[in-house]
């Protein structure tokens, strides 16, 4: 049984490819193209939204005139068209709470579909935070914002519940991904982001719970339990030390009192570092805050504190840096109650000093006495839509105030947004499901169910196919070199020698030529030869060369030989471990436990016969060393050497012989 688990786990492919795979296939199969609306076309942008009816005070509208319609085609830069009229019901007195009954909810969209964009989109999120990859720029809301702002009293306020962490400093330290769900809505048939939840089965009625990707399957009914675990999940990754990290928490918000919306709440922009904070936490932030608005699709809401200059506002200069013309970002004015007595911010709610093309919302939210004295999210709604309708100047501004309005607003925009950039996602992710499907084609059949049958098989084959491409890499039959780069006709490299061919180079190459270029005179002096004769023969004069001096000048030369022998066996060894690393199949790529346990064996078995090659050759050495032959046809001995000396020396006599008998034979004779 132990080896059976052993071999299941290395038989398993690594977390974040099979939920790669997975993912992206679940969101291949969703239908992208249920939520163009009627008469709307995938290329074509998104129509100016119907003018809603007046808003009451018992019930909200969730359209708005004059809505952001996209100059922009899919893919493009979000361009909402100007807004004369921002928000929804005209000049209509404002909800005094922000509840929404399914009844509203249904009555008031104008495409059912429309409202299933964002659980797509919601769906993506989860994907990409699961396979810890972002290929595609996904259209949403981006809260950012000055840590005294008020930006998490506006996300609380628009989910109606208290569920944000509190605290001096830095409290919001990694971006939450808040998706927020109308329950009412998936009771009438509505799909939350993978329709898993659709229709009344599983959706209790007037409840509300958060759900964490992280606790996948866990609901959390009581809101102060997600608040501790958004510390928690914090505390993990950052620890406590105040740091910041940009991987998300996504958090699901199950509500009837919720719009279909999905907010990104970033850190809070800060100067200075305080406490054990790390030094550069401004430029950390910094460049958190832009990679998110730095998405051309994302929408950026920048909360500023109204009872500051609006010259100043952090979050406004921050948009600017990516969207200059401010045709992306919302402005929201918070703590409008605040402000100092006889001043008001009229001008900047008519876009008359900073000019943003949807606007400005002015919201007003519970400040820490509120909170301190228990005052709850919706009488603190109550309580906001009191103060602009008795206040002088914003009473008659009223289409531009309020949360209910602001939410409103922004699921509309996003919705629209999102249906802007459908097309190109679709495409997007077909060819991504296309790449995958090669990719799980390639991975060869499913062993996430292996019997004991068939365990044993599985492992040979791979084992089998890893060895058959070792040998075809040190045979050079070309099979071993499928997709490496480089790789000429019938898969043969033609950059670079591999293989058996580079250890043929090695042998033939560099060890031969290395002992051709061994010249056994060049470290030999004729003092040394003189000395060793001397040495050799002691007090007795020398009539011969002595034969154990020339054992002793032969045996130096010889022993020459084994550093390039050694050398050899480490240059080939190195070229069998690359080959092993190299030699991956396919279907050995999909399990990375049993490929390093492979790859390890391998090494190791190579590893164990490096010293009997080593020893192998220093034994071939001093074979050599033992014996001097010197019967070897090749060899010239002192015998030799006398003896070609006195065949030399005939033949130059008999030559000479010859050569006076004829000078002879010429001279004339006397008489």
């Amino acid at each position: 049984m132990g080896r059976q688990a052993d071999l299941k786990e290395i038989l398993v492919p690594t977390r974040i490819t099979t939920v790669a795979l997975q993912s992206t296939a679940a969101v291949a199969s969703l239908d992208l193209s249920r939520g163009l609306g009627p008469g709307a076309t995938e290329a074509g942008p998104s129509p100016r939204l119907a003018k809603p009816p007046k808003a009451d005070s018992t019930s909200i509208s969730n359209s708005t005139s004059g809505s952001t319609g996209s100059n922009s085609s899919s893919g493009k830069r979000f361009q909402p068209k100007q807004h004369s009229n921002m928000a929804a019901g005209g000049a209509a007195a404002p909800p005094s709470t922000s509840s929404v009954s399914a009844a509203n909810v249904t009555s008031s969209l104008h495409d059912r579909g429309m409202q299933q964009l964002i659980p797509i989109v919601n769906k993506l999120q989860d994907v990409f935070a699961a396979i810890g990859k972002h290929p595609l720029d996904l259209p949403q809301i981006v809260v950012i914002g000055s840590q005294s702002s008020g930006k998490s009293s506006v996300l609380e306020h628009i989910v109606g519940r208290d569920f944000l962490p509190r605290g001096t400093g830095i409290v919001t330290r990694r971006p939450l991904i808040l998706q927020l769900y109308n329950t009412a809505f998936l009771r009438g048939g509505g799909e939350d982001e993978g329709g898993r939840e659709g229709g009344r089965e599983g959706i209790p009625e007037g409840k509300e719970w958060g759900e964490f990707l992280h606790r996948a399957g866990e609901r959390f009914y009581d809101f102060m339990e997600i608040r501790d675990e958004i510390k928690r999940e914090t505390d993990r990754l950052t620890g406590k030390n105040k740091g910041i990290s940009a991987k998300s928490i996504n958090l699901k918000v199950y509500s009837p009192h919720v719009l279909n919306l999905t907010l990104v709440d970033l850190p809070g922009i800060t100067k200075v570092s305080v406490g054990d904070q790390p030094a550069d936490i401004e430029s950390q932030i910094r460049a958190m805050c832009l990679a998110y608005i730095g998405n051309p699709n994302s929408i950026i809401l920048a909360v500023t504190a109204a009872n500051t200059d609006i010259a100043n506002s952090d979050s406004l200069k921050l948009a600017r840096e990516v969207d200059p013309d401010g045709l992306r970002t919302i402005g929201v004015l918070t703590k409008m109650d605040l402000m100092d007595p006889g001043t008001d911010a009229a001008d900047v709610l008519l876009n008359r000093v900073i000019p943003l093309r949807i606007g400005y919302v002015a919201v007003v939210n519970r400040g820490q006495r509120d909170i301190d004295s228990n005052l709850t999210i919706r009488e603190a709604l109550r309580k906001e839509a009191g103060f602009f309708k008795a206040h002088p100047v914003y009473r008659s501004m009223l289409k531009q105030c309020t949360t209910p309005t602001l939410t409103r607003m922004l699921n509309n925009i996003l919705m629209h947004h999102i249906r802007d950039c459908l097309p190109e996602i679709k495409s997007r992710i077909q060819a991504m499901t296309m790449d995958v499907g090669r990719e799980l084609e390639a991975l060869g059949e499913p062993t996430t169910e292996l019997s004991r049958a068939t365990l044993g098989g599985t492992m040979l084959g791979l084992l089998s196919r890893f060895a058959s491409t070792f040998q075809s890499a040190v045979e050079g039959r070309g099979s071993f070199a499928a997709g490496r780069e480089g790789g000429g006709v019938g898969g043969a490299e033609t950059l670079e020698l591999y293989g058996g061919a580079r250890i043929n180079y090695i042998f033939s190459e560099i060890f031969g030529k290395a002992l051709m270029g061994i010249d056994p005179f060049a470290t030999l002096t004729d003092e040394e030869i003189r000395t060793a004769i001397c040495n050799a023969n002691g007090t007795r004069p020398a009539l011969f060369v002595p034969e154990i001096s020339f054992d002793l000048l032969v045996k130096r030369q010889i022993s020459r030989l084994e550093q390039p022998g050694l050398q050899c066996v480490d240059l080939v060894f190195d070229e069998l471990l690359r080959m092993a690393a190299q030699c991956e199949t396919t279907e050995l790529t999909r399990f990375p436990e049993l490929r390093d346990r492979v790859v390890e064996v391998v090494n190791h078995m190579l590893r164990k016969c490096v010293g009997p090659t080593q020893m192998m050759i220093s034994n071939l050495i001093n074979i050599e060393l033992a014996y001097i032959n010197t019967s070897h046809p090749d060899f010239i001995g002192g015998s030799r050497a006398v003896a070609q000396l006195m065949e030399k020396m005939a033949q130059e006599k008999g030559g000479g012989g010859r050569e006076g008998a004829g000078r002879r034979e010429g001279v004339p004779g006397g008489g």
